[in-house]
């Protein structure tokens, strides 16, 4: 049985490693998915700004806000975009990474488990 025990920790240990792939895995790409968050965030109060303040009655100004408001509308679009299709592959990874976890934890504890019945069964035959 000791055989046992010592598999299931290499299997633990391997299951720990992987685990932290799986974790930096999800841990960059919310990085990346937070990154874009901020910036569509940051675009659409840029929008905001643009359309709320009061512009001169000058039609040069006019043009110019219309342009940046126009301009900024397709990049908010593009950056929406962008963030949805992380999405998926964010959950994705979120999913691997607690997959990943729960198994070398599972592991961890059925070797624990065996070395305590290994235990009680040498104190119940010795005496």
């Amino acid at each position: 049985m000791g055989r046992n025990t010592d598999r299931l920790g290499q299997l633990a240990r391997i299951a720990r490693v992987k685990a932290d792939g799986e974790l930096r895995t999800y841990s960059a790409r919310r990085a990346q998915a937070d990154a874009m968050q901020r910036q569509v965030d940051a675009v659409r109060d840029e929008l905001r700004q643009a359309i709320a303040s009061p512009g001169s009655d000058a039609l040069e100004q006019w043009r110019r806000t219309t342009a940046l408001v126009g301009y900024r509308s397709e990049q908010l679009q593009q950056a929406e975009a962008a963030l949805t299709r992380i999405r998926p592959g964010l959950e994705t990874a979120r999913q691997a990474a607690i997959r990943a976890f729960g198994r070398a934890e599972a592991l961890t504890q059925l070797q624990a488990l065996t070395r305590a019945q290994i235990q009680l069964d040498r104190q119940r035959r010795g005496g």
